[in-house]
């Protein structure tokens, strides 16, 4: 009889902690394990105990454009939760290996999975109707049979992330999702721009050297290049930037509109402050660029819970803009966590397969529990 009333205790304590702890915990273990055990040994563990999900990928209209979108539907259940991933400035698009292995991933963990292919986050380009065309995507993958009365998230990477925190600041469909989760992304893209242009970034009030990618340091100022009005301007600009490594040196050549000149001054910095002073005083056509684009702008109208994960090492987007957005109160709850296992949006960092036990143990367990509590913020 002890053993019954044991037994019976067992399951209702199962039943009711299911939902709110042990499957995001499960979820959560499901989606570190398939991630780590395929870019590990190339082995998907949790593929031996999960079904495949379905994939669908084609054409769809969101907003006024025609994209690519992506979905991961997953093999077991006819609704589930949900979660829109944002890719970062990958060439690849949707065919980026590590946005696809985390998508299987979730989707193998019970959630539906939405990667739209943003052209302009492809291409490096600060769209002006960026927010407008991710605010739609999302309301697509709210509008999914499989969604009805489940909730739905979004997480981005790098100026993905970015953008999205921007997105989910606005009225609209993102500004009702159940949470957003950043890895690697920007807050302010004015100390962004600074901290490329400088090669520092600002933290505990302290200047310190940060050592950006090559990549971020010619990308970076020829996406502020396209966003100009002069198409000669533009294109003189942004042939300046590629063939000097990002760097423009002295005053703007003669000719240039005067939009181009001030941004030509404001990319010739070196100096963070000088940068930032500059930026601050480009013309009302590209600070409404920056503003809209910036998470930093909205930031205090935020409702969704934001989990923002970060590489300490990051060397696409400095750790400081997470470090400042996570000081920064907004209207909901924010969960940040440091990571040395990742390499910006990588599942791993170059030396980290030589690392010891203690390390492991700690970063996955942090990751454990960081993936945990985004999901059961998700549903």
């Amino acid at each position: 009889m002890r053993r019954q009333i044991v037994l019976v205790l067992v399951v209702l304590s199962i039943a009711m902690f299911w939902r709110p702890f042990l499957r995001p915990i499960g979820a959560g273990a499901i989606l570190v394990a398939d991630i780590y055990s395929s870019a590990l040994w190339d082995r998907n563990v949790a593929g031996y105990v999960t079904p495949p999900p379905r994939v669908e990928d084609g054409i769809e209209r969101i907003g006024a454009q025609d994209m690519r979108v992506t979905w991961w539907i997953p093999g077991w259940g006819s609704r589930h939760p949900a979660v829109m991933l944002v890719n970062g400035a990958t060439e690849k698009g949707n065919d980026d290996s590590e946005t696809r292995r985390l998508a299987e991933a979730l989707a193998r963990a019970g959630y539906l999975v939405m990667l739209p292919e943003f052209p302009f986050i492809k291409a490096g380009i600060l769209e002006r109707e960026a927010t407008s065309l991710l605010d739609a995507a999302f309301a697509r993958a709210v509008a999914r049979p499989e969604t009805k009365g489940m909730a739905v998230g979004a997480f981005g990477f790098s100026v993905g992330g970015g953008m999205l925190l921007a997105a989910a600041s606005r009225p609209g469909a993102l500004s009702e999702a159940r949470y957003i989760g950043a890895l690697g992304a920007y807050f302010d893209l004015d100390t962004y721009f600074a901290s490329v242009l400088s090669l520092s970034q600002r933290r505990n009030g302290t200047l310190e050297p940060w050592d950006a990618d090559p990549e971020v340091r010619v990308r970076l100022p020829v996406a502020a290049a396209e966003a100009l009005a002069n198409a000669s301007d533009r294109e003189l600009m942004r042939g300046a930037l590629r063939e000097a490594g990002g760097r423009l040196r002295g005053d703007p050549p003669i000719g240039l509109q005067s939009e181009s000149a001030a941004l030509w001054r404001a990319l010739s910095a070196t100096d963070y402050e000088v940068a930032l002073e500059r930026l601050h005083a480009l013309p009302a056509s590209l600070r409404d660029v920056l503003e809209s684009l910036s998470p930093r702008t909205n930031w205090p109208s935020l409702k969704a819970p934001v989990f923002w994960l970060h590489d300490v090492g990051d060397r696409f987007e400095p750790v400081s803009e997470a470090e400042t957005a996570a000081a920064t109160a907004h209207a909901g709850p924010t969960r940040f966590q440091r990571t040395a296992l990742l390499s910006h949006a990588a599942a791993l960092g170059a030396d980290a397969k030589e690392k010891g036990f203690d390390f492991w143990a700690t970063e996955l367990s942090g990751l454990l529990f960081f993936a945990a509590s985004a999901l059961g913020a998700g549903g």
